[in-house]
């Protein structure tokens, strides 16, 4: 979504169509149009911007403010070349839509056409300062490298030596340490006095995942943005992976309103930890996926639940829907027949 806004206007060809990515799965894969639409706050005002494109060109794109709570249309188009304007839309928006190609978003025509408003709309969709953290040994490896790097900056190290402290996993500091030929290596040293310092390599791979966690989210806690983490839980206690969902949701340690959105399957984060709720109902969801292949995503928030409810054993028994079918039986049939190779 963020390159369609940036890149539609000055770098998609005239004739070349959307260059997007539809869902495969579906029966009639290049005629099902694709839909995006975010809400977001730009100067402390809620804003809802979305598009909707086929393989040729732009079929809908809307922008709405919220300045008192009430829905106020800035503009709203209803075919590649069918606008109409809100009131509180000022500056050249005719000249803007003339100049707005079929496949191009009008956002980013107004953007490179220097748009009062819609520039500064421009630059927070297409600037979020927004991180994603994959698995992987490569992803790992390019998240040790942002730690190497805030390491140089000493207000920095000592917020993440006290986090390796907390998290108890027996590290007392992490250390940058010259390597020969200009280089430097990162070394953990341990609580031990006598313990010789031990290279990530060395590490278990419940450290590194925290110690590789710790960069990015140091760095959007610091100046506000967005972490997206796939699988958060990967490799880490449930304690650890609840605490960093705390960490932004502390107002004290997250100053800057910065976002945390995850994927998990730890069910221990639906329930209360040390007595303490660490997800509200609203900040749940749930994804299922249909005999399609599409997957959907819900609420907790729409089941209505009781305070006293155990939401984790509640999902567990499949009371809200996201869960796997698994038929045991079906796999002891397997081994009933026995072994297709001899040993």
């Amino acid at each position: 979504m963020s390159d369609a806004i940036r890149l539609s206007h000055t770098h998609w060809k005239p004739t070349g169509g959307v260059p997007r990515r539809p869902f495969k799965l579906s029966p009639s894969e290049r005629e099902t149009p694709s839909f995006f639409e975010v809400d977001f706050l730009h100067e402390g005002v809620r804003y809802s911007y979305g598009f909707e494109v086929d393989d040729e060109v732009v079929l809908g794109e809307w922008l709405n403010t919220f300045p008192r709570g009430r829905v106020r249309k800035l503009f709203d188009r209803g075919g590649p070349t069918d606008f109409t304007f809100g009131r509180g839309l000022a500056g050249e928006t005719q000249r803007i839509r003339k100049l707005t190609r079929p496949n191009s978003l009008y956002l980013s025509c107004a953007a490179s056409n220097n748009h009062p408003l819609l520039s500064g709309l421009y630059e927070r969709l297409t600037s979020s300062g927004a991180y994603f953290i994959q698995h992987g040994e490569l992803h790992e490896r390019f998240r040790l490298d942002v730690v190497k790097h805030i390491l140089d900056a000493e207000y920095v190290t000592d917020d993440i030596n006290e986090l390796l402290r907390i998290a108890d996993l027996g590290v007392e500091r992490m250390e940058l340490v010259e390597t020969g030929a200009q280089e430097k290596k990162v070394v953990l040293r341990r609580q031990m006095e006598d313990a010789p310092p031990l290279s990530l390599e060395e590490e278990s791979a419940g450290t590194r995942a925290w110690l590789s966690l710790l960069g990015h989210t140091l760095s959007i806690l610091y100046i506000g943005g967005t972490l997206l983490a796939d699988e958060i839980d990967s490799s880490l206690h449930p304690l650890l992976s609840s605490t960093l969902i705390r960490m932004f949701k502390d107002h004290d340690i997250n100053g800057h309103g910065a976002q945390l959105i995850f994927s998990s399957h730890d069910t221990t984060l639906l329930g209360s930890l040390l007595n303490e709720e660490i997800l509200a109902r609203d900040e749940v969801w749930f994804t299922e996926k249909d005999d399609s292949g599409a997957t959907s995503l819900y609420s907790l928030a729409e089941f209505h639940t009781r305070r006293d409810e155990n939401i984790e054993r509640g999902y567990l028994q499949g009371r809200y829907g996201a869960v796997p079918y698994l038929n045991f039986e079906s796999i002891r049939e397997i081994f009933k027949k026995g072994p297709v190779l001899k040993p």
